[in-house]
């Protein structure tokens, strides 16, 4: 993991977890489910990837989900410390700690450049227009 870094393991979570993601994306086309709370150990890695999903779903620029994303390091800062020993008794280094500036260009690059963009990539995981429609009819307003 260390040699791909943040953008790596996002990548990577991409290609090999698309049931996952695509379980995680339908979650946002059921009205019952709404609002909803994602999060993981760090609320940055895989919450980002599945949020910026929605936004790019949602056509937020990349611009804006980039400085959303960004915005977890600020509120990890009560956390910094004890996250800190997690990750280095993993093995891992400190770089694990923040957001990846390149995180959300990365994955719009890698969903263009692999799989020819957003809607292609979420079509070939099972996740459809119809799916997507639903998601811009629920959370857009």
């Amino acid at each position: 993991m260390i040699p791909r870094g943040l953008v790596g393991l996002g990548l990577d979570t991409l290609d090999q977890s698309t049931r996952e993601i695509r379980e995680a994306l339908s979650l946002y086309t059921d009205q019952a489910a709404l609002p909803s709370l994602v999060h993981c150990t760090q609320g940055k890695d895989r919450t980002g990837l599945i949020c910026a999903l929605v936004l790019m779903i949602l056509d937020v620029p990349i611009s804006a989900i980039e400085y959303d994303y960004a915005l977890s390091d600020e509120a990890l800062i009560s956390e910094r410390e004890q996250r800190l020993i997690e990750i280095r008794e993993i093995g891992l280094t400190d770089e694990w700690l923040h957001c990846a500036n390149d995180m959300i260009v990365g994955i719009q690059k890698h969903l263009n450049d692999k799989y020819g963009g957003l809607n292609a990539y979420l079509d070939g995981i099972g996740f459809g227009a119809d799916e997507r429609a639903k998601i811009r009819d629920l959370l857009l307003y």
